[in-house]
């Protein structure tokens, strides 16, 4: 997720590859993409639920399905919210408009809703992954391990435990009545409590040692589907050639065709969200080797516009599931195309 600043407007002004001027134009056109992006998506995304609740959630796979879009739809959504935010904080800033309410503030608060937002999708993604690992592997052990109703409780799980990891920080900080210099008028302005840094030095310590493990998690079961499900698709062929018909013959372990297609989409999924989440890993190890690349440093504004640009990438992640699913989902096709 975009990694918020916890300084005022006027410290992005350092000096640097990228100067002022560049980094406000820089802005303008993250603004619209951002827009333009999250607008389908969330378009995307309304598509998936509706299309999901006309299906029946009667399985596991279904119902992860729909949890991941509710999620990415309520991603999108707060991803309007801060460009809006971010747009009203850039015209305050330069054209020297004042707004009953801070914008940045806003702005502030809906980027670190989007790094909580954005543990759900991960632990999803992964839970998804996971779990058909399981039934590739030990298909007859695993079968009825995932019902609806365990799903429900580790999605609801997942949104619980994001909120709770989330909360200290977000309880040290908020939007109250101030006095702005500026204009020597009250307003609601973003507070920062004392205390807020070491708590978010340890809540964001948390996520990103949790968010490479379960990306590297998704990567390795992403492969293992594939195997898995090339594998099962040699085994049968082989089976009919040599005209194995005896019904004695112990079939539960093999894959259908249904569950290769699901092994198929979920492998999907997970390529393409490790491909979306690698530029933040980028962006991170270049951080750690070129110390200056940083915030509050000399190339802040360079490095802003590298996370802007990278939530592009996170963005796409939320909303191109629509089109893997009507791929490999031939129950989501023809229930989308009913509609």
């Amino acid at each position: 997720m975009f990694i918020m600043k916890n300084v005022t407007n006027n410290d992005i002004s350092l000096p640097g590859i990228v100067n002022e001027s560049q980094y406000n134009t820089v802005l303008i056109f993250i603004c619209a993409g951002f827009t333009i992006f999250a607008f389908f998506g969330i378009i995307s995304n309304a598509v998936n639920i509706k299309t999901f609740f006309a299906m029946g959630l009667k399985d596991s796979v279904t119902v992860s399905f729909l949890a991941l879009s509710v999620f990415d739809l309520t991603y999108l959504i707060s991803t309007c919210c801060f460009t809006i935010a971010l747009a009203f904080s850039l015209i305050e800033k330069d054209y020297f408009k004042h707004f009953p309410i801070e914008p940045y503030g806003v702005y502030i608060l809906f980027g670190h809703v989007l790094i909580l937002i954005n543990v759900t999708n991960t632990l999803t993604t992964t839970f998804l992954a996971v779990a058909r690992c399981m039934c590739v592997a030990k298909p007859l052990h695993f079968k009825h391990s995932f019902t609806v109703k365990r799903t429900v409780v580790i999605m609801t799980g997942f949104a619980v435990f994001a909120v709770a990891i989330y909360t200290p920080l977000l309880a040290n900080m908020g939007m109250v009545p101030r006095l702005d210099p500026k204009t020597n008028t009250s307003r609601p302005m973003l507070w920062l409590s004392p205390y807020r840094d070491s708590v978010k030095n340890v809540v964001w310590t948390l996520i990103q040692t949790l968010l490479p493990v379960v990306t590297d998690l998704s990567l390795r079961t992403a492969f293992r589907f594939r195997k898995a499900s090339q594998i099962s698709v040699c085994d049968r062929e082989v089976s009919n050639a040599k005209g194995k018909t005896d019904s004695s013959n112990d079939t539960s372990d093999k894959l259908s065709g249904k569950d290769i297609r699901v092994v198929k989409q979920v492998t999907f999924i997970s390529l393409v969200y490790i491909m979306c989440n690698t530029p933040k890993v980028v962006t991170s190890i270049v951080s750690l080797i070129e110390v200056e690349f940083s915030l509050r440093q000399r190339y802040n504004n360079l490095y802003l516009c590298f996370n802007y640009f990278r939530m592009n990438f996170e963005i796409f992640n939320a909303s191109i599931n629509t089109f893997i699913y009507y791929a490999y989902n031939t129950k989501f096709k023809t229930t989308l195309s009913r509609q």
